[in-house]
């Protein structure tokens, strides 16, 4: 309760201070968001591809995401906008394959964060290992707006490793990667290092979760959503 009441000062605060109407806009209703079942919660999922695991000198180069409304993911929500950073992607272009000719025509950085937060205003945000995205997103924001967004956020490798050490299972090294859990959850292999299907194998993965849950229960986000 007390982490919920403190995110929403920082929200109303932050959106009082900041100039941009969209991420203003997108703060006041981050501050007034209660996320309950997945049935009833507002989602969006996204992933970033980047150039590398730093985000303080390491770009954002595409971002994909999907809405999951009423349990449902809607795929005509469905977008990746990829970016142009004015250089070159160098060796990270082995893990996303995206070359620097595709990303020069590009969006700008601003551009892409805006369709982004317009899409989740109001929504609880749903990544697979969401720190490093979140830091990536927290500073471009911040370099554009002068503004750091807070975020309540669901994370499917931060709920299934804690359901494993409730059983006393503590996972083994790479069994939480997203392929290797939509696995287990009986979904479909997928081509990864792709924004868009990483941000629908990842809505995909929230959803089978929630299902098995309503075994014993449905899904309860008040448990496992955190705040940034």
């Amino acid at each position: 309760m007390l982490r919920r009441w403190g995110h929403a000062r920082r929200c109303q605060r932050r959106a009082r201070h900041c100039s941009n109407s969209v991420i203003a806009n997108y703060l006041e209703a981050c501050a007034v968001l209660e996320p309950d079942q997945p049935g009833n919660t507002p989602m969006i999922a996204v992933d970033l591809e980047l150039t590398g695991l730093d985000h303080r000198k390491d770009r954002i180069i595409a971002i994909g995401w999907t809405l999951i409304d009423e349990g449902k993911i809607r795929f005509g929500s469905n977008r990746q906008v990829l970016i142009s950073t004015g250089q070159s992607v160098g060796p990270s272009a082995e893990i996303h394959e995206m070359l620097d000719s595709e990303l020069a025509g590009g969006e700008r950085i601003e551009q892409g964060l805006e369709a982004l937060f317009r899409a989740g205003t109001g929504r609880l945000w749903l990544f697979h290992h969401a720190r490093l995205d979140l830091a990536s997103l927290r500073a471009a924001v911040h370099a554009w707006t002068g503004t750091k967004p807070g975020f309540i956020v669901l994370d499917t490798l931060d709920i299934e490793k804690r359901q494993r050490l409730r059983r006393n299972v503590p996972p083994r090294q790479g069994q939480l990667q997203l392929g290797r859990l939509r696995s287990e959850y009986r979904l479909p292999p997928y081509p990864g290092h792709n924004a868009l299907n990483d941000a629908i194998a990842t809505a995909e993965l929230a959803l089978a979760m929630a299902a098995r849950a309503q075994s014993g229960g449905a899904l309860d986000l008040r448990r496992y959503r955190r705040y940034f």
